[in-house]
């Protein structure tokens, strides 16, 4: 992956990471609102968001959680920044938590969460799997996880969606999750993908 692009959209910083927070506020709203809504999320669940950007998904699920709250890790200042003046108020009111940091060392939580997602995040991840295992130790016996994704890259087709997905599905089974499921979106310029798993009971 480029300079370029990371410094857009992987970990943002600097003047180009500002113009990547507000491309991904507007282009991934859609997409942000479409993985809240596979996810079922009610009011007293406990969620956590890998690598939140913008806030966009903050701010939806702060108007979903009443008894429950919003937890999410980015490794960037910049997104911090923008996620939590978006946010300020369900902060203040205590439903959302952002923390820096990254997938490959996660804080210490005090308790499991009933939710966990990311959006077009995991390819910035390094050993997915390895990621994805750690992530399932956090959820309750039967909690979610939804991992989405829209390809970005140059040629990708809604054909290049749908083999990403599966891939996702893969790395989701090798992590030990189960009733696991893949979600489709039409979207532009090519559709998104959604690999849902549950955390075993047993």
């Amino acid at each position: 992956m480029s300079r370029l692009l990371m410094n857009l959209f992987g970990r943002p910083y600097g003047f180009l990471g500002n113009i990547g927070g507000r491309i991904m506020a507007a282009a991934n709203k859609e997409i942000n609102e479409w993985t809240v809504s596979l996810l079922d999320i009610r009011s007293n669940d406990k969620v956590l968001e890998i690598g939140f950007g913008p806030g966009i998904a903050a701010e939806k699920i702060s108007n979903i959680i009443k008894e429950g709250i919003f937890v999410g890790i980015d490794p960037s200042e910049v997104m911090f920044s923008q996620a939590q003046k978006r946010n300020e108020a369900a902060i203040r009111e205590g439903k959302v938590k952002l923390q820096l940091a990254t997938i490959e060392h996660l804080p210490v939580f005090n308790e499991a969460f009933d939710k966990i997602f990311s959006i077009n995040s995991i390819l910035f991840w390094e050993q997915p799997i390895e990621r994805l295992k750690e992530l399932r130790h956090l959820l309750k016996p039967n909690g979610l996880i939804a991992i989405t994704l829209q390809p970005r890259s140059k040629g990708a087709t809604n054909e290049t969606a749908r083999q990403e997905g599966e891939k996702l599905v893969q790395y989701l089974k090798e992590a030990g999750f189960s009733s696991i499921r893949l979600e489709e979106k039409q979207t532009k310029p090519v559709s998104a993908v959604c690999a849902i798993g549950a955390n075993p009971s047993s």
